[in-house]
């Protein structure tokens, strides 16, 4: 075997230690057959925010591109809507340097929505990745969107009046423009199943404090769904 072969398999064992457990070696294997198909071995990226779901993808997304020698770009939105959001944006940098998996900030330098705040910081974002994308002749972008997005998704368009077509379920695979192609291999997982491979690998996960704030719809239906699965 030529020196760099053995390297780059080294590179592979060291990273799918934790594979000895089923669990996880499971839960990657899930994700290797949903991407497989479209990337093989072609350059993609990831959207990492340092939730716990976001970290578990860019852990499973490195184990990929040094299993098939892919060139990866993970990539990490300062959507400058708080002031915090920069020194977030570099701790999250900072939990993937010491797991050696290099990332990219991309700031948004516009003006910071007053209004509709999660709506218009999604539109931040996905204009940040694909534009970035384009730039960097990227056709795939992989986020984290899993199980428990699905059904908040659904109860967000039950209530804002969405008819049957609105209702329906995120697609694994949607093309986003005519040069980017967005993938969601975690949609078959949960966000607690995410949760467990990152406390195993990274040992920490940032915590959105967004997530906590009840003037987000998002937020108050999280916790009424917690509230429904006590009860039951």
């Amino acid at each position: 075997m030529k020196r760099k072969n053995l390297i780059a398999t080294k590179k592979v064992k060291n990273n799918i230690s934790l594979f000895k457990n089923p669990k996880i070696l499971n839960f990657y294997s899930k994700f290797k057959s949903k991407i497989f198909k479209d990337i093989g071995n072609k350059d993609f990226a990831l959207a990492v925010s340092g939730g716990s779901d976001s970290l578990c993808l860019a852990y499973f997304g490195k184990v990929y591109s040094l299993e098939f020698g892919n060139k990866i770009h993970i990539l990490i939105i300062d959507h400058q809507l708080r002031k915090e959001s920069l020194n977030e944006a570099l701790k999250v940098k900072q939990i993937l340097s010491k797991r050696k998996i290099s990332s990219k900030i991309l700031s948004w330098k516009g003006k910071s929505p007053k209004s509709n705040i999660q709506k218009k910081a999604r539109d931040i974002r996905y204009s940040l990745l694909s534009n970035y994308c384009l730039k960097n002749n990227i056709k795939y972008l992989i986020t984290a969107h899993h199980g428990d997005d699905q059904i908040e998704n659904f109860f967000i368009r039950l209530l804002r009046g969405s008819g049957l077509t609105g209702l329906s379920s995120m697609a694994t695979k949607t093309k986003y423009n005519d040069h980017l192609k967005i993938i969601r291999p975690f949609l078959n997982l949960n966000k607690k199943d995410l949760k467990y491979v990152t406390l195993n690998y990274f040992k920490t996960y940032i915590k959105d404090p967004s997530n906590y704030d009840d003037k987000f719809l998002r937020v108050r239906i999280r916790k009424y769904k917690k509230a429904w699965k006590k009860k039951v």
